[in-house]
């Protein structure tokens, strides 16, 4: 069954945010932890999912992982995300020396197919959507934003090596998240809100292609989230054969969603720090509510978070979310 039916087919609201990180304080786990070992991951994850019911299982979100298998330095503190540090792609030189990594050979790669395949392990009537940063947004890491978009137009080749490489390591790493028993795969690619529809088209949206296919070839689901302003880019997002587009807290979802073909599923888009990090649980329960009366008759829309979640997000807030989505009275007393 297509993911599209499976949303049409369910008798109440899907409730799926991104939730990862709010889990090591229930596990007493460090993020640098999790991030680098699948097991702890793993079971850090499942013991957020046995207080809150989501409809969809996401590992953590990392947004260093690809690049630094690139060779890219990052800076690690307990408890905060990893980033990125320095630029390692100036030149065609440094594009051409890239060496497309193994997954798993000499980086964390490995870890994420390992937390997946035991979340998949360990909650077998759960769905369970593995995530990869897309090829534009790792390539932005490699060379720098800023520097990027100004090559997209002065030297487009040097981008598009830098593209041919990052996209053959996600095609080996996604390949092994499916492997790992995955029920489908999310696109991470908010670094192309900044280009245009032709400069999305030939420097993202051709690439991600190859991504949604190769998903689509093992029958399972290929979602997208860009969590950029990207009213200019649905259709063009859509055409690349997604089944899924996640939307963030900047962009409407009741203005995306009649765009969407009928085989697109759109998810979005609670604010992650106003919303979940910072709101109080009647906060947090009324916004969900709010959005969940605002999208009631479209039918192929699940209520998320409109990005990842912080790490200092309370489960008391998790749950005031999945009560409102699930309209059941409060039960949360942790």
């Amino acid at each position: 069954m297509r993911f599209v039916q499976y949303v049409k087919n369910a008798e109440r609201p899907l409730a799926a945010p991104l939730a990862g990180f709010p889990g090591a304080a229930l596990a007493r786990t460090t993020v640098k932890e999790n991030l680098c070992n699948g097991e702890i991951q793993a079971k850090t994850l499942a013991a957020l999912h046995k207080l809150v019911q989501f409809d969809i299982v996401f590992p953590m979100m990392d947004l260093t992982v690809e690049a630094q298998a690139f060779g890219a330095a990052i800076d690690w503190e307990i408890d905060a995300l990893p980033a990125i540090t320095g630029i390692k792609v100036e030149t065609q030189a440094h594009a051409d020396a890239l060496i497309i990594p193994e997954v798993g050979a000499g980086n964390r790669l490995g870890v994420f197919v390992e937390a997946c395949r035991l979340l998949k392990k360990s909650m077998p009537e759960k769905i369970v959507w593995a995530y990869v940063l897309g090829p534009f947004s790792i390539a932005g890491r490699l060379m720098g934003m800023t520097e990027i978009a100004v090559n997209v137009k002065l030297e487009p080749e040097l981008v598009h090596t830098v593209l041919k490489k990052t996209n053959a390591l996600l095609l080996k790493y996604t390949d092994a998240l499916l492997g790992a028993g995955v029920d489908g795969v999310m696109v991470l690619e908010p670094a192309a809100g900044m280009l245009g529809v032709d400069d999305a088209n030939q420097f993202s949206n051709a690439y991600i292609t190859d991504l949604v296919n190769l998903i689509k070839q093992k029958g399972k689901t290929p979602a997208l989230h860009n969590c950029g302003h990207i009213m200019h880019l649905i259709e063009s997002l859509c055409a690349t054969g997604i089944e899924v587009l996640h939307v963030g807290s900047v962009t409407d979802p009741a203005q995306v969603y009649p765009r969407l073909p009928e085989g697109v599923v759109l998810m979005g888009n609670l604010d992650p720090t106003e919303i979940f990090l910072r709101a109080t649980p009647e906060h947090t329960r009324a916004a969900a509510e709010e959005l969940a009366l605002k999208m009631k008759n479209c039918q192929r829309f699940i209520i998320s978070s409109g990005c990842d979640l912080p790490p200092e997000v309370s489960i008391q807030n998790l749950a005031a979310f999945e009560e409102a989505v699930r309209g059941k009275q409060s039960c949360c007393s942790l």
